[in-house]
């Protein structure tokens, strides 16, 4: 099946990234709890790419194709218009890919997953080493 795509710009006019994306407003079931899950409270390229690659690990990947898994919380019930009292950690499953500059062209959510708490729980200790 193809993917109607869109570009998205990404930045100012003097340093404009065209990104690809899918054409039609992206909507995911949560796994953990049934309830929809659509932009704009799923992960987006600026907070996975730009401020959790770029700004916090001062990382640029130069070319290179990637499934990328990012935890993030479902805190907001769409079908209610309001936040939701008990927040759940999931995880996306993106796609991106990055030019011969570093910059990302395309970015994709391929799926939304419950969140392996055994995972977390390891970078969970690995950061409390870190700061401790």
């Amino acid at each position: 099946m193809m993917l109607e795509i869109r570009k998205a710009s990404l930045g100012t006019r003097q340093n404009e990234t065209l990104v690809e994306c899918r054409k039609d407003p992206v909507r995911f079931a949560c796994p953990v709890c049934g309830k929809s899950i659509s932009e704009p409270h799923l992960p987006d390229i600026e907070s996975v790419i730009t401020h959790g690659v770029y700004f916090v690990e001062y990382t640029r990947i130069i070319t290179s194709k990637a499934v990328l898994k990012h935890e993030f919380s479902h805190c907001y019930d769409e079908e209610e218009d309001i936040g939701m009292e008990e927040l759940h950690t999931v995880v996306a499953v993106i796609s991106a890919e990055f030019n011969g500059t570093g910059e990302c062209t395309v970015f994709d959510i391929l799926e939304i997953r419950p969140c392996d708490t055994e995972d977390s729980i390891k970078e969970e200790k690995l950061m409390e080493a870190e700061d401790g």
